[in-house]
């Protein structure tokens, strides 16, 4: 019952490598059948159409989901550890919404926040050019200057 993380997780830590315990999954799958791993540690496996498995991610919160859920852009835990440390997403900054890594620098913005397009991996800044800068400077100093007064 070795977890495997083949084709699932490229250039990253596996975020599948969390040991199933005996205990893990309160309240979840209560036709479990014990089993020793490795003369190691106690663990449950799941009985299927297709035999017995373990194919289960246990949450920080103890909290239970299918290897399907896990790197899925959908916070399928609650606490968004089946997310974590995935490679295949970004996360916006405010709204903590999940994205593809495609969707990032791709010049159409995504998050609210505009995170995914004005960040330094994209290298885009939202005023662009000189002159233009300086002019936002000089606004910016005149409307405080103003306001003082």
């Amino acid at each position: 019952f070795h977890v495997s993380c083949i084709g699932r997780c490229k250039n990253s830590s596996c975020p599948l490598s969390r040991k199933v315990q005996h205990d893990s999954c309160p309240g979840q799958f209560m036709d479990r059948t014990y089993t020793i791993v490795n003369n190691t540690y106690l663990t449950f496996v799941i009985k299927s159409n297709q035999g017995y498995h373990n194919n289960v991610f246990v949450c920080k919160n103890n909290r239970c989901i299918g290897f399907d859920k896990v790197c899925n852009l959908v916070d399928d835990c609650g606490d968004s550890s089946d997310e974590d440390m995935c490679t295949n997403h970004i996360q916006c900054h405010k709204t903590k919404e999940y994205l593809s890594v495609t969707q990032e620098c791709d010049g159409k913005i995504d998050c609210k926040d505009l995170s995914d397009e004005c960040n330094e991996r994209c290298g885009k800044q939202l005023i662009v050019g000189y002159w233009l800068k300086a002019l936002a400077w000089i606004l910016g100093i005149s409307a405080v200057s103003l306001n003082i007064w």
